[in-house]
């Protein structure tokens, strides 16, 4: 019963979301998204009732609910005409639910907010759910079966959540697509291209690199190109350490011997740790592994120990300590060969 588009259409994430112009409320009190907004968060939910998945979500939505309504959460869920839906055939299946059904329940008599809201995002089938923000804009759309809402919900009142970020990988979704089906005839030119499009969107974006590198390297064998690729990175993104860091860890990833680039693997983790001013132990991790590479074994040394040192929790300490002790026993047999 759930289709959904990954078209980009009138309404994206990060928008301003809609206002609902409803035709009846069923349970509780009309809902304003403009008289909420500071105070509320959304959850804006489509259903039926002759949808199976629809209500089987009637307990969750209700858990949810009754949990961050203190934190000013707001489930309201819309009904409305078709496949013989009416506003009495809805009235008496929430009134039949009772307090089980514990949030706010409308009708949309004349479809303006199915075509505001499903139309806007290119949805169809139901179930379907929309998060608005306290600033009124819209976070997230999908199924509301879906778990990562539920870790979405916590984050937006929470006041975590990155919209920008969200909007980027809106945006990714269509142009991932079209690389997979460009892959799939042997477009490899057009390939190349979309991965450039999704790391001008997201230039730390592991997945868009991991493309480039095997286009260049595996489908084309152009190690000069692909050199040249690498070079313009750098350039155009030195001051940004959490890109440079995926670059770094990009190009430590090649297996075959004669296409690794150690000086660029270098340049990118020595930009990134610059960048971070040696803050961030995963940079510093990286930039240990560059150095450790080209044979610097005593400032490998020196930089993991402060990688271990930057380390915030047990386990990525404990991660870290092997591979400084890993390069301390290298130290070692190198000692004894000298």
């Amino acid at each position: 019963m759930f289709m959904a588009s990954g078209a980009r259409g009138a309404l994206n994430i990060g928008d301003a979301a809609p206002e609902v112009s409803l035709s009846d409320w069923i349970r509780g009190e009309p809902v304003s998204l403009a008289k909420g907004k500071g105070t509320n968060v959304f959850l804006i939910e489509f259903w039926a009732t002759w949808c199976p998945p629809c209500i089987d979500l009637i307990p969750h939505n209700t858990e949810l609910q009754r949990k961050y309504e203190r934190d000013g959460l707001v489930v309201l869920a819309v009904a409305g005409p078709g496949r013989g839906e009416t506003l009495s055939t809805v009235k008496r299946f929430v009134r039949g639910r009772g307090d089980a059904m514990g949030y706010t329940v409308a009708y949309d008599g004349e479809g303006t907010t199915h075509a505001r809201y499903l139309g806007g995002v290119g949805a169809s089938g139901l179930p379907y759910a929309f998060l608005v923000d306290r600033a009124g804009q819209l976070v997230w759309h999908g199924h509301p079966g879906d778990p990562a809402m539920d870790e979405i919900i916590h984050e937006v009142i929470r006041g975590k959540f990155d919209v920008t970020q969200a909007a980027i990988r809106e945006q990714l979704t269509p142009l991932f697509g079209r690389m997979q089906r460009q892959a799939g005839v042997g477009d490899w030119g057009g390939f190349r291209k979309t991965a450039s499009e999704i790391l001008d969107l997201d230039p730390e974006n592991e997945a868009a690199l991991d493309a480039v590198m095997y286009a260049y390297l595996t489908i084309d064998d152009d190690d000069a190109g692909f050199r040249a690729f690498v070079e313009g990175y750098i350039e155009k993104h030195r001051a940004a350490a959490d890109v440079m860091h995926v670059l770094a860890t990009t190009l430590q990833r090649i297996e075959s011997l004669d296409q690794r680039q150690p000086d660029l693997a270098l340049r990118a983790a020595a930009a990134a740790y610059e960048a971070c001013k040696g803050g961030k132990c995963e940079v510093i991790d990286t930039y240990a592994r560059a150095v450790f590479e080209i044979g610097m074994i005593d400032r490998a040394i020196e930089l993991q120990s402060g990688a271990v040192a930057k380390a915030d929790d047990d386990e990525r300490r404990s991660v870290l300590q092997r591979v400084l002790e890993y390069y301390k026993t290298c130290k070692s047999l190198q000692s004894e060969q000298l």
